[in-house]
């Protein structure tokens, strides 16, 4: 599903990502660990462009993301992220927050396929008879988009047992329930992987329990995901792969038992000492 080759990325003449190479395939959850500034979190931002890289390539379903010819939005909807800090709107309520990109998409859609069909019999005329283009199919509307995206944000409510709190506003959360409203703010556009930068070091320690269990239930239907991550337990009880990066290069990474049972960069070693 995602193919790192070379990443680089730099902030003026500071070189944090040195060469990321690593290949993400459908249904994996790797964990990514390492010290504090190591590169983890720029790394990540650099798989859904919010950091444009320095260099190399972020194939995405057999697209170089990293090339900037490439429309990165569009991608993008299949790229769920999921932050530190919930980024959430705190202007509106819970329920909104969850619509909001599903509408936007939608919305944008329709206006684009309406575009389309309306100047398509002056572009038909500029094509040769056999290259000559069928108007879009169009089967919504702004209500149904606006309904469809509504009742999918319920579901998703349901399904974290938080649907009383869909006309709340996100200061009246706790913060685990912040960060499972995020969560399901990112399904809510189906992506094909969801990316977690740190997503349990803001919370009080009781409420880290309740989202790390949300992100087993999303392992477990096979969802794919990368997360950054300081909880080795999670790491080890979840991850299929687990990578360790230090000083912008990624010096080791296994599968949980070899790795935590087994490492072999004294680097490595040194970091779990002190973290187990």
């Amino acid at each position: 599903m995602i193919d790192v080759i070379n990443l680089q990325k730099s902030f003026g003449k500071i070189e944090v990502l040195k060469g990321i190479d690593i290949t993400v395939n459908k249904g994996d959850i790797v964990c990514v660990i390492g010290p504090s500034g190591s590169g983890k979190s720029t790394f990540l931002r650099c798989l859904n462009c919010m950091e444009d890289p320095t260099g190399g390539q972020i194939i995405f379903n057999g697209t170089d993301i990293a090339d900037m010819s490439v429309d990165i939005n569009i991608h993008r909807r299949k790229i769920g992220m999921v932050f530190q800090q919930f980024n959430l709107f705190n202007n509106k309520t819970v329920v909104q927050n969850i619509m909001l990109a599903p509408v936007h998409v939608g919305l944008e859609d329709l206006r684009r396929a309406k575009r389309f069909n309306t100047f398509l019999p002056i572009t038909n005329l500029f094509r040769k008879k056999g290259n000559r283009k069928e108007k879009i199919e169009i089967k919504t509307d702004p209500a149904k988009i606006k309904a469809d995206a509504y009742e999918n944000a319920m579901r998703l409510l349901g399904r974290i047992g938080l649907e009383d709190k869909a006309d709340k506003y996100p200061s009246t959360l706790s913060g685990g329930q912040k960060q499972r409203v995020a969560i399901v703010r990112a399904l809510a556009m189906n992506p094909d992987v969801i990316l977690f930068d740190e997503p349990t070091s803001a919370l009080d320690p009781e409420m880290v329990g309740e989202v790390l269990d949300l992100m087993k239930a999303l392992a477990d239907d096979g969802m794919t995901m990368v997360i950054v991550t300081h909880e080795m337990g999670f790491a080890r009880e979840v991850a299929n792969r687990v990578v360790f990066i230090d000083e912008g290069k990624i010096l080791e990474e296994g599968d949980p038992k070899e790795f935590f049972g087994n490492p072999k960069n004294p680097r490595l070693k040194d970091f779990l000492s002190k973290v187990l």
